[in-house]
């Protein structure tokens, strides 16, 4: 039986057990052990953390391909993996101290850039790729209330919420809350169930892939950690909550920027997720446009900590 060699870290955070976990398994050097994607899948359920990687047999030195899983399927970009395999490349590999110098990942939302953002804090950044969408539906109060039912005081019944791409696959849509305390009172979904994507009437045409996740924020929170105003947020994806989202915290920050945003300028947001369930996170996300209002960058950072390490036998193929 084939064994794979993982590391676990914890991603957004500088401790661990904070942030958000991350398995990270490296495939076989032999191609004749080669997995396939739905034995990479069975892998991600056996974690059952909210998102698994899968590192490729380096072919260029200065890039890395990864696969990403989430135990439903699997998904072209997130934020969390990325900036949890940006960080072990840049700053807890074991060849980074024999000079190896990751300068990219390879997704199949396309390539990635990564760089050490704060050498104190080990901090790394990622250019992420992005084709933003903002949907022509919007998602009805009613069909929240739907999913979370106990939110309806927050709510007035004409009310609607934005859904968003930040790529094709990954699309949010964000709820804005009035205060901390509505935030606490959000509750995964009451039967478990995800946003309809394939065969629902939310995304355009041609957009259709992927997850729905559904994004609470309020803005303007003083954080006590940093004595800085933040946009304090949870993510709700059926019976998940996650506690660090980095592609609905980019998402966001592209929504906010798109529709708020002065042109020709970068858009800086600090985003805190998890603190109810006790795994705080710090999501850094850069946004500019250019002169014409379209998004020039996205860049996104943070940083991880390993927690664990160790290999798991692969499943037979099936």
């Amino acid at each position: 039986m084939t064994q794979l060699r993982f590391v676990t870290l914890d991603v957004f955070t500088l401790k661990a057990y904070g942030g958000n976990p991350l398995a990270v398994v490296f495939l076989p050097e032999d191609s004749a052990a080669a997995l396939t994607q739905r034995q990479k899948h069975i892998i991600t359920k056996e974690f059952n953390l909210s998102e698994t990687i899968f590192v490729h047999p380096a072919q260029d030195a200065s890039k890395r391909t990864i696969d990403i899983f989430t135990i439903e399927c699997e998904i072209p970009f997130a934020g969390h993996p990325t900036i949890g395999a940006a960080s072990w490349f840049l700053c807890h590999d074991p060849a980074v101290a024999a000079g190896s110098a990751v300068t990219s990942l390879v997704t199949k939302s396309g390539e990635i850039p990564i760089s050490i953002a704060d050498t104190a804090t080990q901090a790394v950044a990622a250019r992420i790729a992005h084709n933003t969408r903002i949907h022509a539906s919007r998602l009805p109060v009613k069909d929240l209330l739907y999913y979370h039912p106990n939110m309806e005081s927050y709510f007035k019944p004409d009310v609607s919420f934005p859904l968003f791409s930040i790529v094709n696959g990954m699309s949010q849509t964000f709820i804005e809350l009035p205060s901390l305390e509505a935030l606490a009172a959000v509750t995964t979904s009451t039967g478990g169930e995800l946003v309809p994507v394939q065969n629902g009437d939310y995304l355009d045409e041609g957009w259709k892939n992927g997850l729905i996740c559904v994004y609470f924020f309020v803005r303007d929170v003083d954080d006590s950690v940093t004595q800085q105003k933040v946009i304090r947020t949870r993510m709700m994806l059926g019976s998940l909550e996650d506690p660090a989202t980095g592609s609905s915290a980019s998402g966001l920050a592209a929504y906010l920027t798109l529709t708020e945003g002065q042109a020709g300028q970068a858009h800086s947001y600090h985003v805190v997720q998890g603190v109810e369930m006790g795994r705080r996170s710090d999501i850094g996300v850069k946004v500019s446009l250019d002169s014409q209002r379209k998004i020039e960058e996205v860049v996104l950072t943070g940083a991880a900590v390993q927690v664990s390490e160790g290999k798991i036998t692969a499943p037979e193929s099936v």
